[in-house]
């Protein structure tokens, strides 16, 4: 090269942009990189690109690109985090729980499933997408199951533990054994008594335990007081059915639990008295009433075809058509209103069969005396022995109800016990037996209106010497000394409360001076109650009674005496309610469900007695409640 030439001009070196903020105002997808001044990030691409060369053209080449054209429109047809997540300073936090919390509460009370309480759920955010709290609500199905295990279950036991413990109160324990498949299932539920809610019974416990023996069962039942913390020296009496199990003389539960608690005393179940009574008083009759109900109801049952014809014979004798009702043995109450039904339709009912013949089973013409060699005056006797069962049974029937209401306290039991056997013994002297039976017996030749009176009063022996086997009707029993506690007419004497506190061991927790002065209050108040509530107090109950006058006056002896005697259940009734509420909630359609879920759902839908809109009402003001929803511990994987 020639010293001529002249110089190359030197290339001029390109200026790299920097990433300005103000990029973003044009494109919200835009974000600058900290470590990196000469890079933009992209939030819908999630990936960094460079801008030191063109700068916003960079910026417009990369919207511009098919990717982030995909990824932008993805973006937008998703809702944003902030819907499904809810600030614990915001200040609906706690109106969403609540509704939370109070629809899971409706699932469980309804019987409901969590599948379709959580298909409904989404179903509202579809239909009801203007609503911000429906939006920001989750209840899915793993969700709705640890709220109720973990959060609603333990509420349940929780509140009735702290009635329970602060000041300890004095309380029975009930249990009962049911199947459910091949697994043996036992609740343990309490009756206490306080004088703002009266007599209450709740559920503490739903166990599985193969082991039937009372060694087991007191085992059971002593663990669950310890788990809870509740002591047996608060405990006055265990109630469950009759068995030797139970009650058996030498080794038995009730024999078990007294060596720890001295002064314990039998709830047994009186209904179950009164039902073996029926099962002993029929054996007496020739007929057999109710083998005639189970096999009317078991013809009919199985065919349409057989209903239709007996529609037709209704039609034809002038007789409104009845479904046959089926009877079932291990249920109190089935049959009689069983026999009620074949006696609305039983002319129409005889022909029916009569007309079948050869046809009829044989077993029904034998129980129906329908056979060829049967005269009219057998077919006769058939009806004579359903009025009679239908009559007498009639009496059975209120007992039971009597004896398994809700309000029906051990007060009331010997009186419950003595009215009806004096009704029996009544019957029984005046040799009625209902008042068809009777119209119907004279139209029979004498023979057999002889041999049927017999049988009525054998029934009737029969009843009144077993009521009388199983139920002390003496003055020692404890029970006899409790009539004045009615509270129906008449003072209320020191004397009278004395023989109670002395039958019950209860003298040594007392202060016997204020205790007498007490009486006298008491007697004053009652008098004032009868006369303003003359009619409505004849009404009330014996719970409602007391709650009444300890609602008027502060008499802390007397009204220990009553949560002691109170506490006492009159029956087994509130345990064998929670067994059907298991077959409503362990289904054949809720078969997997686990024994914990169960457990949790009887607590809830047994404790809590509050409406679905009463019970937000309430949750919206229990923050405990409310942070316990909304706490990750509720959740099994996060407590490990």
């Amino acid at each position: 090269m020639s010293s001529d030439t002249p110089p190359r001009p030197q290339k001029r070196k390109h200026r790299q942009q920097k990433y300005r903020r103000e990029w973003e105002e044009a494109n919200q997808w835009l974000d600058r990189v900290p470590e990196d001044d000469y890079k933009a990030n992209c939030k819908a691409c999630r990936r960094t690109f460079s801008v030191s060369h063109g700068g916003l053209s960079d910026v417009k080449q990369h919207a511009a690109g098919d990717l982030h054209s995909r990824n932008i429109r993805t973006q937008r047809s998703q809702a944003p985090v902030s819907q499904f997540f809810i600030a614990e300073t915001s200040p609906e936090i706690d109106s969403i729980t609540a509704a939370e919390v109070t629809q899971v509460y409706h699932t469980v009370k309804h019987n409901l499933s969590y599948n379709s309480a959580d298909c409904g759920h989404k179903l509202n955010q579809k239909t009801l997408s203007d609503s911000k709290m429906v939006k920001k609500m989750t209840l899915g199905r793993t969700k709705q199951e640890a709220l109720v295990k973990d959060v609603l279950a333990p509420k349940a036991v929780g509140d009735v533990l702290k009635i329970l413990t602060s000041p300890p109160l004095p309380f029975s324990i009930q249990t009962d054994a049911s199947n459910k498949g091949n697994r043996k299932m036992f609740p343990l539920a309490v009756q206490y008594f306080t004088p703002e809610s009266g007599v209450t019974n709740k559920m503490l416990d739903f166990i599985e335990n193969p082991d039937e023996s009372a060694a087991g069962i007191v085992a059971l039942l002593e663990q669950s007081l310890e788990k809870f913390g509740l002591s047996m020296d608060q405990v006055t009496a265990f109630s469950a059915d009759n068995t030797n199990v139970n009650y058996g003389i030498h080794n038995s539960v009730f024999t078990n639990l007294k060596r720890k608690q001295n002064d314990l005393l039998r709830g047994n179940c009186h209904a179950h008295i009164v039902h073996n009574t029926v099962k002993h008083a029929l054996d007496k009759l020739t007929v057999d009433v109710e083998n005639v109900v189970l096999k009317v109801y078991g013809h009919f049952s199985i065919s349409a075809k057989r209903r239709e014809s007996l529609k037709e014979f209704c039609e034809f004798c002038d007789v409104e058509f009845q479904e046959i009702l089926r009877h079932v043995t291990t249920r109190w109450l089935s049959l009689n209103p069983a026999i009620h039904r074949l006696m609305q339709t039983w002319t129409a009912l005889k022909s029916y069969f009569i007309s079948l013949g050869d046809e009829c089973p044989k077993q029904v013409q034998a129980l129906l005396k329908l056979n060829r060699d049967s005269t009219v005056e057998d077919e006769d006797i058939v009806e004579i022995y359903l009025l009679f069962c239908n009559n007498i049974l009639s009496l059975f029937e209120e007992v039971v109800k009597s004896l398994e209401s809700n309000r029906t306290t051990c007060v009331e039991l010997y009186s419950i016990m003595d009215e009806f056997r004096q009704k029996l013994i009544q019957r029984r002297d005046n040799l009625f037996y209902g008042y068809l039976t009777r119209q119907k017996l004279q139209r029979l030749l004498p023979h057999d209106a002889h041999m049927a009176r017999a049988e009525f009063t054998a029934f009737l022996n029969t009843a009144i010497s077993y009521v009388e086997k199983w139920f002390d009707f003496s003055e020692e029993n404890w029970l006899f000394s409790l009539q004045p506690l009615l509270l129906q007419h008449g003072n209320l004497t020191f004397n009278q409360i004395e023989k109670v506190a002395t039958k019950l061991n209860l003298i040594n927790k007392l202060k016997m001076n204020e205790l007498y002065d007490e009486c006298t209050t008491a007697n004053t108040i009652l008098r004032r109650l009868r006369e303003e509530y003359s009619d409505a107090w004849k009404s009330k109950g014996v719970a409602a009674r007391w709650m009444a006058v300890f609602k008027e006056v502060d008499v802390p002896n007397m009204l220990s005496i009553m949560r002691h005697i109170l506490s006492i259940p009159a029956s087994t009734g509130y345990v064998e309610r929670i067994f059907s509420r298991m077959t409503n909630k362990w289904s054949d359609c809720r078969s997997r469900c686990s024994v914990e879920l169960i457990r949790s759902e009887l607590l809830i839908t047994l404790n809590f007695e509050q409406t679905c809109p009463e019970f937000h009402t309430t949750a919206l003001k229990d923050k405990e409640l409310l942070s316990a929803a909304r706490s990750n511990k509720k959740y099994s994987w996060k407590k490990k």
